[in-house]
């Protein structure tokens, strides 16, 4: 089976799943190590994303709090 192929079968699995279900096993294997994890954005980015949203927006709010103090230290 060719690795296109796979992936869409997997994908569909994923999808098939009840959300929570879906959301819980993709952290699962993304955190078994950083490949994995890599393996996953890159290949399932709607399935990263979805199980990773908190987090991915929780870090993007904290670089934007950051972001106006760093500016206004380095125009000092």
């Amino acid at each position: 089976m060719a690795e296109k192929h796979l992936i869409e079968a997997i994908c569909r699995r994923f999808k098939s799943m009840p959300a929570r279900q879906r959301i819980s096993k993709v952290r699962k294997l993304a955190k078994r190590s950083a490949a994995d994890a890599a393996f996953i954005r890159k290949a399932f980015p709607e399935l990263y994303q979805e199980a990773f949203a908190s987090s991915i927006s929780e870090a993007d709010e904290k670089w934007e709090s950051i972001q106006p103090r760093e500016l206004s230290a380095r125009r000092s």
